[in-house]
């Protein structure tokens, strides 16, 4: 089991918190929302933060934050634990070809299975190209 630690500051962007979640998981990435999901459900597209704002923009944050997960951790704990331990509202997507899924049916697929879903799903359609 590998272990993952993402810090955020006052001053970090929502950008460089998608690209530091990308990094480890290339065929995931995280939206932000400016409401909770409800289970099983996205979120609209009016909902998604569009531009990049700091977290202090969205959050009340003093010093640095840790968001600690494994590669064994469910898309839907990761997703509660920003939600419950930050406020932060957070989908994860999966990429599927060259078009992005919302997971929000298979929540309780581990990061790493909804990664290697994503590569194998883009490498077949890179094929197909």
């Amino acid at each position: 089991m590998q272990n993952f630690t993402i810090l955020l500051t006052p001053t970090t962007s929502v950008d460089e918190i998608k690209a530091a979640f990308s990094q480890l998981f290339p065929f995931l990435k995280w939206e932000f929302f400016t409401v909770p999901h409800v289970a099983k459900q996205g979120n609209t597209k009016k909902e998604m933060i569009v531009n990049n704002p700091k977290v202090s923009e969205l959050i009340t944050i003093q010093n640095e934050q840790a968001v600690s997960f494994t590669n064994q951790t469910t898309v839907q704990a990761l997703e509660k634990q920003m939600e419950d331990t930050l406020g932060l509202h957070v989908q994860v997507f999966r990429r599927s070809g060259n078009i992005w899924l919302e997971t929000t049916v298979t929540d309780e697929w581990t990061l790493e299975f909804q990664n290697e879903q994503g590569r194998e799903l883009s490498e077949q359609f890179d094929r197909k190209k």
